[in-house]
């Protein structure tokens, strides 16, 4: 194009010069070219770079979980190109180039083909000022609206994608050797698990030395070089220095299983706080982010529950039970938390897991007969039944047999029984035990 208005004023220069004028057509072209050239300069300088994708592995992995609205209104609109190598990628290893440039080719794609904001996709979003301000000016198309759209994505994903007020990417002091320590750590649970009966290590440091060497449990940022309770509070490693949080411990492991079965395989099972990253129940490395809860949480609908009775506590003192006050306030806490929240989001993850793998081990054309529907039903009534067990056991432990035993108790075991309906199963005391874990 640059040649092109070259030659456009060369020849007008030559007609001039012949004591011709040009003409108000020619001009308007003219003006036009150079017009467009500037806007096609400035909206490149509004694009991502390599650079501005901070950490390409994260993203992907959050492309692939595509449980978070926002991840699954991006997701949707790659290419199938891009699809395809992203299913391809396995969440800890470092992504490809081939990744990496498909990428940045679709965000760019989309930050020019139209608005990207979606009141209810952004509602659990904190939006910047900056985004706000420009949201507010509701633009449709051009340099407006792609500023807009890098904006908001930098919001969804603040340690992925860099903003355009970001300056130069600066490195996380040992960002590099945690994440290594973490696949050494995902590797050394593999290893372990295999050989011991697929069982869970009690903490990190069983894991050492037989499956990991002991320096992989500190993260080079933790000025504390590990210290037990300062990073890993109400998860301290009782036998080596540790910079991780580890959910499976003792003192968490009961609420990271009801969380597992609540949220599935981007569970965090190993957490460093210092570089805000997360090693998943899967094996796979993120960062945290606003755009799902789980990547910031661990607290399932027990622990907020154990956190208000814990102020109810504060308030009345270990008798709080005693009044009527404090049971209701109890109670609607309880309804809230685990029978209007918990319970149903858990019972939509196990139905739809049972059925995956139900259609991954016997086939589709199983669910096509008969027989096989009623197997499945079968299966899905026994695993309801477990799971009314053990909130059945949660509630008990939590709430305590003598709350169980109140009027405002016993409504919410009434409560807990109507979210299972009795439907008739295979009688005898041998239940079917399904592991829903994806292998």
């Amino acid at each position: 194009m640059l040649k092109m208005i070259g030659r456009l004023k060369t020849h007008y220069l030559r007609l001039h010069l012949q004591g011709k004028t040009i003409t108000l057509l020619f001009a308007t072209v003219l003006m036009a070219l150079c017009l467009q050239l500037t806007l096609h300069a400035g909206t490149s300088q509004l694009l991502f770079d390599m650079d501005g994708i901070r950490d390409p592995g994260s993203l992907a992995v959050k492309f692939q979980d595509t449980r978070a609205p926002v991840s699954q209104l991006i997701a949707s609109q790659l290419s199938e190109d891009t699809q395809r190598v992203l299913v391809g990628y396995d969440g800890i290893s470092d992504p490809s180039l081939k990744l990496q440039e498909a990428l940045l080719a679709d965000l760019n794609r989309l930050l020019q083909a139209g608005p990207l904001y979606d009141a209810q996709v952004f509602a659990d979003i904190e939006l910047s000022e900056e985004t706000q301000v420009l949201l507010a000016q509701n633009p449709k198309s051009g340099d407006a609206l792609v500023r807009l759209n890098r904006s908001l994505l930098a919001d969804v994903y603040p340690h992925e994608l860099a903003s355009l007020s970001a300056g130069k990417r600066v490195a996380d002091k040992g960002f590099e050797t945690c994440r290594e320590n973490l696949r050494q750590i995902k590797l050394a649970r593999e290893n372990y698990r295999a050989s011991n009966a697929d069982r869970e290590p009690q903490w990190l440091s069983e894991l050492s030395p037989e499956y990991l060497d002991k320096k992989a449990l500190l993260c080079p940022a933790d000025t504390t070089a590990g210290v037990p309770g300062v990073l890993t509070e109400g998860a301290s490693d009782p036998t080596l220095p540790c910079s991780y949080v580890y959910e499976m411990c003792p003192s968490k492991k009961a609420d990271q299983e009801i969380l597992w079965m609540q949220e599935g395989d981007m569970t965090p099972i190993v957490r460093c706080e210092q570089h805000r990253l997360n090693l998943s129940i899967a094996g796979k490395i993120y960062r945290n982010g606003p755009e799902r809860t789980i990547y910031n949480s661990n607290k399932t609908g027990f622990s907020l529950l154990d956190d208000f009775m814990k102020g109810l506590r504060v308030q009345h003192g270990e008798a709080f039970l005693k009044t009527q006050n404090s049971r209701q306030k109890l109670k609607q806490a309880t309804e809230k938390l685990i029978i209007k929240q918990l319970v149903p989001a858990m019972l939509n993850v196990f139905e739809k897991e049972i059925y995956t793998q139900f259609e991954a081990q016997l086939g589709k054309n199983i669910l096509q007969t008969e027989m096989g529907m009623d197997i499945l039903k079968q299966v899905i009534v026994q695993a309801r039944d477990q799971i009314k067990e053990e909130l059945q056991s949660q509630l008990k432990a939590r709430l305590g047999a003598e709350f169980l035993e109140t009027e405002e108790g016993q409504d919410i075991l009434k409560q807990l029984s109507t979210l299972f309906p009795e439907e008739s199963g295979p009688s005898g005391n041998g239940k079917i035990k399904v592991d829903f874990r994806k292998q």
